[in-house]
């Protein structure tokens, strides 16, 4: 359990740094691929709800602390896809490559979604069309595409993490 928590922590600090620094240099179509929304993705798919919004709360928290003025609203986003990805643990298979890249493509429409309410929304720009077409489905796109190579890797990691929480019980 400690393992996995400071595995985590690890884990998401190093795919901050390279969503901010790394991929921002190879941005396509002006949009970086959301790496944090995989790692939550992930998280919710392999190991469970609950896991998933400590992974969601913990990636926000990065998110808030250097690009928002108020705290709280990134780290709600990431609960709430952890949540609802995580309703699929249920029918998790090791084999199962296509529901991770489907909840990945929902969960980073849905947090864009949520992104325009908020940010775009409430301000009174209200032309979710362009919107759409020129930042949501880019990232999505992207971030579906990142997540193939990502994906196997922290499914792998899981894999490895298992056995120490086979060696506790």
């Amino acid at each position: 359990m400690i393992i996995r928590g400071i595995v985590l922590l690890f884990g998401s600090f190093i795919l901050y740094v390279l969503q901010t620094g790394l991929f921002s240099s190879f941005s396509l179509a002006g949009v970086v691929p959301d790496l944090l929304m995989i790692l939550v993705v992930s998280v919710g798919f392999m190991r469970g709800r609950t896991k998933a919004m400590l992974a969601g709360l913990l990636c926000g928290f990065y998110i808030d602390c250097c690009y928002s003025s108020v705290i709280g609203i990134f780290p709600l986003f990431y609960i709430i896809v952890g949540n609802l990805s995580g309703f699929a643990h249920k029918i998790y298979d090791d084999d199962d490559h296509m529901t991770p890249l489907l909840l990945t493509a929902a969960g980073e429409f849905l947090y864009n979604l949520m992104y325009f309410v908020v940010f775009y929304l409430l301000q009174g720009k209200t032309n979710l069309t362009f919107y759409i077409y020129r930042i949501m489905i880019p990232r999505v796109v992207y971030t579906v595409l990142v997540s193939i190579i990502l994906y196997k890797i922290l499914k792998y990691t899981n894999l490895f993490l298992l056995r120490f929480d086979r060696d506790a019980e």
